[in-house]
C-alpha cells in the first residue's frame, strides 16, 4: 500500500457515518485556528467512501473548500481493518455493510466504526488555503 496523498474533489466523497454537531464545531474551530489539516482523510479508492475523517470533511465543506487531502486505499486490502465500536447486527461483514450502507445513503451513527490502516500517513499539516479552487 503506497503512502501517497491525493487532493480529491470534496463533493465526490460519500459518508458511511453521521456527524456529531458538537464534535463538528470543535473540529472546524481547530481548523480555523491552526489553518491546516493535520491528517489526511482515509477514503476507499473504488467507491470514494470516507473511512476516517467524516468530521474533517464536514468542517471543510462548511469552510467551502473544493478539495481535501486524502489517503486512498483498497478497502478490501488485508492491511485495512475495521472494528465496530457499538453492538450492531450486520447481515454480512463489516466492510460489506459499510459499502452497502454508504452507497444507499444509510448512515451509521457517528463513531460507529474504527478503521485501522497499516502505514497510514500522519502529520501532513496541509494548509487549508491550498484547498480552494483558484480561478
Amino acid at each position: 500500500m503506497k503512502n501517497k496523498i491525493s487532493l480529491i474533489n470534496i463533493n465526490k466523497l460519500k459518508n458511511h457515518e453521521m456527524v456529531c454537531l458538537k464534535r463538528l464545531k470543535r473540529v472546524k474551530d481547530n481548523l480555523l485556528v491552526k489553518g491546516y489539516i493535520k491528517n489526511p482523510v482515509v477514503v476507499d479508492r473504488k467507491n470514494n467512501i470516507i473511512l476516517d475523517g467524516h468530521h474533517r470533511v464536514a468542517a471543510l465543506k462548511q469552510l467551502c473548500v473544493n478539495k481535501v487531502p486524502a489517503f486512498l486505499v483498497n478497502y478490501q486490502d488485508k492491511n485495512v481493518r475495521v472494528f465496530l465500536r457499538r453492538k450492531l447486527k450486520l447481515a454480512g461483514s463489516i466492510k460489506q455493510t459499510v459499502i452497502k450502507n454508504s452507497l444507499s445513503n444509510v448512515l451509521f451513527p457517528s463513531k460507529t466504526t474504527r478503521h485501522l490502516i497499516k502505514n497510514r500517513p500522519r502529520n501532513i499539516n496541509f494548509k487549508i488555503s491550498k484547498l480552494f479552487n483558484k480561478y
